[in-house]
């Protein structure tokens, strides 16, 4: 869309082309938004989407920004730029938020859906740390993101940012396995498929007593895989839920064990028995009935939960998500935001490629399959 050396006319189609995906209002948004109060050398709001755009989806640099506003007969200073750019994150959550409801979800699938929760972290120039995080909720079966949230480093991972519908799957890997979240979830009528972990976790048996991890292990050992558990929450009923738990085979239990130590030598620390252990097992916990999917098919639908691992590896490895490049607060949401706005305007041509495609293309040739 802003490549250089394309004929400017073609530029401009492509740009209005776009446009009817983005909400109609885009200048009252603006304006009620805070990230216009006065217009000045830009017009409207659609004018002020494209600077921000050009910013973030061709990785420019301000003084880039400003020069390309120019050959668009915009002529801002790299001043400016970033003043509207500092300006512009409530602005671009209100942009993403109509391209997630009204034209992802213009026609949701009948029945419950598959809700993948995860976050992946964002670090700043010549940091090696977690400085922003992405929450997102992902929907394998149409391959489009449901959700996103920006958070600094002190925005943990949490099932209650996601909103299920009753029904819904809600999957997550062992950071999000925490008892607060689990209820959440329960509460909204909803079901959960967590990697399981022993030390967020406090899980009880039948009688109300503290999980004996120990004889559960052994019982699995013997083959019996499967324990009827309670996660209890202060002044709350406990959810009642199903450990599965699968031995690895040697070789694999091995590499874990080894992973394990590696990780905890860098860190300064030495592994726990207990964690040696574990790392033998492949443990999940799921307050889906069994009426409802049988222990192989929880164990293939937690399978699933990997797609959304291959959605951030795509969109930093084709989009540079990662690449953060500014170390101011809101411009590294622009950013952010900027880049979650191209995703779904990517899905969105998708969508419309499927329905003009007479081969009918398959969703997972998508960017983000």
């Amino acid at each position: 869309m802003y490549a250089s050396g394309m004929d400017k006319n073609l530029i401009d189609e492509d740009w209005k082309y776009l446009c009817q995906y983005l909400p109609e209002n885009l200048s009252e948004l603006a304006k009620a938004t805070g990230a216009v109060e006065r217009w000045r050398n830009i017009k409207n709001g659609e004018e002020l989407l494209r600077i921000i755009l050009a910013y973030a989806m061709e990785d420019l640099s301000l003084r880039s920004t400003a020069a390309w506003s120019t050959q668009t007969a915009l002529e801002l200073k790299d001043t400016s730029v970033l003043h509207r750019l500092r300006k512009a994150p409530p602005l671009l959550e209100r942009v993403l938020a109509h391209l997630l409801t009204h034209r992802l979800r213009a026609e949701p699938a009948p029945g419950p859906e598959f809700r993948i929760n995860d976050a992946t972290v964002l670090s700043i120039p010549g940091s090696e740390g977690t400085d922003w995080r992405l929450h997102a909720v992902y929907d394998p079966a149409h391959c489009c993101l449901r959700r996103v949230e920006i958070t600094d480093h002190q925005g943990g991972e949490r099932l209650d940012r996601d909103q299920p519908r009753p029904g819904d799957i809600v999957c997550g890997d062992r950071g999000l396995a925490h008892a607060r979240g689990i209820h959440a979830v329960t509460e909204a009528g909803a079901y959960v498929l967590l990697r399981m972990h022993w030390q967020n976790i406090r899980l009880h048996d039948a009688q109300g007593q503290a999980l004996d991890m120990d004889q559960t292990l052994k019982r699995a050992d013997a083959g019996d895989t499967e324990t009827t558990v309670y996660v209890p929450l202060d002044d709350k009923t406990p959810v009642p839920g199903r450990l599965l738990i699968r031995p690895l085979p040697t070789e694999a239990a091995s590499r874990n064990r080894q992973r394990l130590r590696r990780n905890a030598a860098q860190k300064g620390r030495t592994p726990s028995a207990t964690a040696l252990r574990l790392a033998g097992y492949f443990c999940v916990l799921t307050t889906l009935p069994k009426a409802l999917a049988s222990d192989d098919v929880v164990l293939e639908l937690y399978r699933i939960r990997w797609q959304i691992e291959m959605f951030f590896k795509r969109c930093k490895g084709l989009l540079h998500f990662d690449q953060l490049r500014a170390f101011d607060p809101d411009l590294v949401r622009t950013y952010c935001m900027a880049k979650l706005i191209e995703v779904a305007l990517i899905q969105c041509l998708h969508e419309e490629a499927i329905s003009f495609s007479p081969w009918g293309v398959p969703r997972c040739r998508s960017l983000a399959a």
